[in-house]
């Protein structure tokens, strides 16, 4: 994820959380507000996974350190931010709204979720992984046939050669009068 799209991710997680902050203010009932809680949780977790992945990304190559370090440290703030502003949220379901079991579903449901996206992840790792396995094996197989066929290719010219020395002992003496005649 570049800078401008983590940049922008963490302005609509911000502008959520306002506009959340504003509606209960207002009086306005929580569960109106779920669209605007599934856009803070999108880009929370987008900026979360990106700084996994910043962690473990190779594809940095290219970049300078100084770079590379701003990167780093945007997202760090930006996911440190978006970290207090779900404590905020929780405080406010939990304190304010007095209703801190719409809290605890809604985590029980996104953890719950989150590892069926782990599992999912891993099931189709494994699914990939098996098919290089399996596409290893084929090669190799083609590679041991082919090998096969060689040594076999060899020893029937090699038995074709033996066989016509021994039938025709003339031509194999002088092979320059095959092409005199």
């Amino acid at each position: 994820m570049d800078p401008i799209t983590i940049g922008l991710a963490f302005a609509a997680a911000q502008s959520a959380v306002s506009h959340i902050k504003q509606a209960i203010a207002l009086g306005k009932d929580i569960n109106g507000l779920v669209g605007q809680f599934s856009k803070f949780f999108e880009s929370s977790d987008a900026i979360h996974r990106e700084r996994s992945k910043v962690k473990a990304k190779a594809s940095q190559l290219g970049k300078t350190d100084a770079e590379l370090g701003r990167e780093a440290l945007e997202i760090a703030m930006h996911s440190d931010a978006l970290r207090q502003q779900e404590r905020e949220l929780k405080d406010l379901i939990i304190w304010t709204l007095g209703k801190p079991e719409v809290w605890e579903r809604m985590t029980k449901e996104r953890v719950r979720l989150f590892k069926e996206r782990a599992d999912a992840e891993l099931a189709e790792e494994k699914r990939k992984l098996a098919h290089k396995k399996k596409m290893a094996d084929q090669l190799m197989f083609a590679m041991y046939f082919i090998g096969f066929a060689i040594v076999i290719f060899c020893f029937v010219i090699g038995a074709i050669g033996i066989y016509g020395a021994v039938l025709f002992p003339n031509y194999a003496k002088s092979g320059d009068d095959i092409f005199k005649r």
